[in-house]
């Protein structure tokens, strides 16, 4: 997806500046003869970085994870600030109902499906090399048991995996006492969605905090989850939609990784 020759590439880091500049250059019209429309951006992991806690600390930031049918978005909602700490290669930022951790490493690449030319990318993929990114796959609804990588305050509670059977994500509940536990624990073992029909009616009831991971990091959302057919909230929310998981899609149609990738979020630095 980067558009350079084998030969470019393993000549790369002897290459002058100028002439990487050269290159990148003419990297548009290679990928348009070739017919590819996801192009690798020419950043550094640094710049990666920066380009995300910069978009976060404004508050205009939306980030994305999970796959069709099964996401989590984190955003500010209105009138809500946003806090954004760097822990190395860590970006951990938390709001009003959500929090969100990324972890921006030498193995994370920035892509985007926009065609060339923009002023500024408004729609980047974060994928992670594949050999890099590997998620747990439970088959069947699990208990995780204590949840050790929490970002939001849960005391009592215990997260469960519900099984979406998909390597580019998963989509987990963590709940204290009560009958959305139950439900999960009745339900232990049965895959999406063929639960929903036990767990369905008390995760609607009591709203428990929902967690969305990826090989890139991991959103969790809190506060009410709307009934079917209402609208989402402003700021974090998630969807867990049975007919769009049932397509087995990892990201939207047009959105077509290379085999190297995992998607890790979709970031709109501009939201």
């Amino acid at each position: 997806g980067c558009g350079r020759t084998g030969y470019e590439i393993a000549e790369w880091r002897a290459y002058p500046e100028l002439r990487r500049e050269g290159i990148w250059d003419q990297i548009p019209d290679r990928l348009t003869q070739l017919g590819v429309s996801c192009r690798r951006l020419p950043w550094t992991t640094d710049e990666i970085r920066d380009l995300v806690v910069r978009s976060l600390q404004t508050g205009c930031a939306k980030c994305v994870i999970g796959v069709v049918g099964a996401t989590a978005e984190f955003s500010a909602p209105p009138d809500a600030d946003v806090d954004v700490v760097v822990d190395g290669d860590g970006v951990i930022a938390r709001t009003r109902f959500g929090a969100l951790r990324v972890t921006i490493n030498d193995h994370v690449r920035a892509l985007t499906f926009d065609p060339p030319g923009l002023e500024t990318e408004q729609r980047i993929v974060l994928a992670v090399k594949r050999e890099a990114g590997r998620l747990p796959v439970s088959k069947g609804l699990a208990d995780l048991g204590d949840d050790d990588s929490a970002l939001l305050d849960d005391p009592g509670t215990r997260l469960f995996d519900l099984a979406l059977g998909r390597k580019e994500g998963r989509f987990c509940i963590r709940v204290e006492d009560g009958a959305a536990r139950e439900a999960l624990e009745k339900a232990t073992g049965l895959a999406l969605p063929g639960s929903l029909p036990t767990i369905g009616p008390a995760l609607l009831a009591e709203s428990p905090t929902r967690v969305v991971e990826s090989a890139l990091g991991r959103i969790e959302v809190q506060g009410q989850i709307p009934p079917p057919g209402a609208r989402s909230p402003d700021g974090p929310h998630t969807h867990l939609l049975p007919d769009h998981l049932a397509t087995g899609r990892a990201l939207p149609v047009g959105m077509d990784l290379p085999r190297a990738y995992l998607p890790g979020a979709i970031f709109y630095p501009n939201a």
